[in-house]
């Protein structure tokens, strides 16, 4: 069974607008957890750094478990596949790495630098950041990388291109 026209552009929106939220929703994070390493006291990074863990899981995971379910409807009920094309691979590879750079990366670096300043003090910037700050960028950049991936589609010529809106 093959999605009609307009089930293609409903998935389609709704996967524009979900990958919206998850890129929107990780910048917004690493934006939080700047100002946290870099412009609060000790006192204030405490009530707000344990909100970046929140915001993962409240609103990044849900997202991007929509999105997983999103891919595989694609690769179920569409002519893309899961692994027919090259890019397809590409950005389920690159979800593997944000998982795991949300999951042990941020999430988890967030969880011990939160537990460092309350043992030892804030001593600010990347010294008690960095580690969290460089998962983020990795998450951001991996993003960003597979939505290039979907707008350009690497290796696909115009003939071999699949008919999305058929």
């Amino acid at each position: 069974m093959k999605l009609q026209k307009k089930g293609m552009k409903f998935l389609r929106t709704f996967h524009i607008l979900t990958a919206s939220i998850w890129f929107g929703g990780v910048i917004c994070i690493g934006v939080i957890v700047r100002i946290c390493f870099f412009s609060l006291d000790e006192s204030a990074f405490l009530i707000v750094a344990p909100l970046v863990p929140s915001l993962y899981s409240t609103v990044i995971m849900p997202v991007g478990l929509l999105i997983i379910l999103q891919g595989i409807v694609y690769g179920c009920f569409t002519g893309w596949g899961f692994f027919k094309h090259r890019w397809i691979t590409l950005k389920w590879v690159s979800l593997v790495l944000v998982m795991l750079c949300t999951g042990m990366g941020a999430i988890g670096q967030m969880f011990s630098a939160i537990e460092k300043v309350k043992a030892q003090g804030l001593n600010g910037g990347f010294a008690d950041g960095g580690i969290v700050l460089l998962f983020i960028v990795l998450q951001s950049l991996f993003l960003a990388f597979m939505i290039a991936i979907s707008v350009y589609k690497p290796a696909l010529n115009k003939n071999k291109l699949i008919k999305t809106d058929s």
